[in-house]
């Protein structure tokens, strides 16, 4: 969904409807004041993006804090070099073999929080390894705010593409 898309037809249309000013419209000498007010209002509660962001073991030590940071890597190092044999259960196999691959990329600095199978991973060891609270301090690195300028809406409602 464009941001054109947003504002004439979704969620936030109607609040929207009464500050949108298009080329087909006539003009409006306070077209800047209407697009900082659908601005704001498509700002409010929007969710952040999630980008790419690799990190290592470092920043994820940080972003948890002391000493929960060191002891989650520890506890991951643990388990990534926990020995596999054909009885081991397919679920542990499976946290296992996501705990090694992470470990792998962590050491690297290759560690990507913003991709969504890494994202899931983390979810595999909530419980385990990790709180819900620390999987979202970890993912919180990937998340970068989603801000919509006044000039962002002027260009999505008037300029032609």
């Amino acid at each position: 969904m464009t941001l054109r898309d947003e504002i004439l037809s979704g969620p936030k249309a109607a609040e929207c409807a009464p500050f949108v000013v298009t080329n087909d419209m006539p003009k409006d000498p306070e077209y800047m004041v209407k697009d900082k007010a659908i601005a704001d209002i498509i700002n409010q509660g929007r969710a952040p993006k999630i980008i790419k962001c690799e990190v290592g073991d470092g920043l994820i030590s940080l972003a948890l804090g002391v000493p929960a940071g060191p002891v989650f890597l520890m506890q991951l190092e643990m388990l990534s070099n926990m020995p596999v044999t054909q009885d081991t259960p397919l679920e542990q196999m499976a946290q296992i073999a996501v705990a090694r691959q992470a470990w792998r990329s962590l050491i690297k600095g290759g560690f990507d929080v913003g991709d969504m199978t890494v994202r899931a991973g983390l979810d595999m060891f909530v419980g385990s390894l990790l709180t819900a609270e620390q999987a979202s301090a970890i993912k919180a690195l990937a998340e970068s705010p989603d801000i919509v300028t006044a000039a962002d809406v002027s260009r999505a409602l008037r300029v032609e593409v």
